[in-house]
C-alpha cells in the first residue's frame, strides 16, 4: 500500500466514533476543490509511510480507537487494499472507508468479505457534470457504488458543498440521482479542517462524542 498519511484521532471522519485515519497516494479524479492535493498529485506525493509501522501503531491502541478510517486519494485504487484491511480487521479494528465509488466491484468485494464495516461514497456533483467538473466519464459506476451500499445497508452518501458549484437546483438533483444524501459537508481549502454538517433534521443522525 502507499500509506500517505495518519490521523491519529478523529472525532468527525466516523461520526459517532474517535477514530485513526489511514490516507491513501492515488486518485483517478481532478476535482479542482479538493482538500488533499498532496495525495492526489504524484509529483506531490511524500516517501510512503511504512505500512509495518503504522500496522503496529493501529494494534497497539485498538483499545482507544473506535475504528479505523480508511480515506485518500482513493483507497479502491490500491490492488493491495483488501489485504490491508484483513490485517487491520485482524487487529480487532473496525473499518470506514471513504471513496469516490468509481470501482464499484471493489467496494462489493470488500463488503462480502466483511472487510468494511461501512462506506461513504462521496457523490461530487451531477452525473451529467462528472466528465468536465472532476475528469471522470463514467458516474453510472459511482451510482452503481451508491445503490450497492444502499443495498448491503452499510454506509451513506455525502457531499462537500463548494460556493458557486453546489447551488440548491444543483444538490436537489444530485440528491434525487442519489437517492438522498445522508451528510453534506462544507467546503475546506487545502489543509483545513471542518466536521460534517447536517442542515436538516431528516438528515442521518449521529450521536454526539
Amino acid at each position: 500500500m502507499r500509506l500517505g498519511g495518519l490521523l491519529k484521532l478523529s472525532l468527525c471522519d466516523w461520526p459517532g466514533r474517535p477514530a485513526a485515519v489511514v490516507f491513501t497516494q492515488g486518485c483517478n479524479f481532478r476535482c479542482p476543490w479538493c482538500h488533499n492535493p498532496s495525495l492526489v498529485y504524484p509529483h506531490l506525493f511524500d516517501p510512503p509511510l511504512a505500512e509495518e509501522e503504522i500496522l503496529s501503531w493501529l494494534a497497539k491502541r485498538r483499545a482507544m480507537l473506535g475504528g479505523v478510517v480508511i480515506s485518500g486519494g482513493e483507497p479502491t485504487l490500491a490492488p493491495d487494499l483488501a489485504s490491508f484491511l484483513d490485517r487491520v480487521k485482524a487487529a480487532g479494528l473496525a473499518v470506514k472507508l471513504d471513496t469516490n465509488g468509481s470501482y464499484p466491484e471493489v467496494v462489493e468485494e470488500l463488503l462480502r468479505c466483511g472487510l468494511v464495516d461501512e462506506v461513504a461514497v462521496d457523490y461530487k456533483v451531477p452525473a451529467a457534470l462528472y466528465a468536465a467538473r472532476v475528469g471522470y466519464p463514467h458516474p453510472e459506476r459511482v451510482l452503481a457504488t451508491v445503490a450497492l451500499v444502499r443495498r448491503h445497508g452499510r454506509g451513506y452518501v455525502r457531499t462537500t458543498v463548494v460556493p458557486g458549484v453546489h447551488t440548491p437546483e444543483v444538490l436537489a438533483r444530485m440528491e434525487q440521482e442519489a437517492g438522498g444524501i445522508e451528510v453534506f459537508q462544507p467546503f475546506r481549502p487545502a489543509g483545513g479542517a471542518t466536521a460534517p454538517i447536517f442542515p436538516r433534521e431528516d438528515r442521518r443522525s449521529f450521536s454526539a462524542f
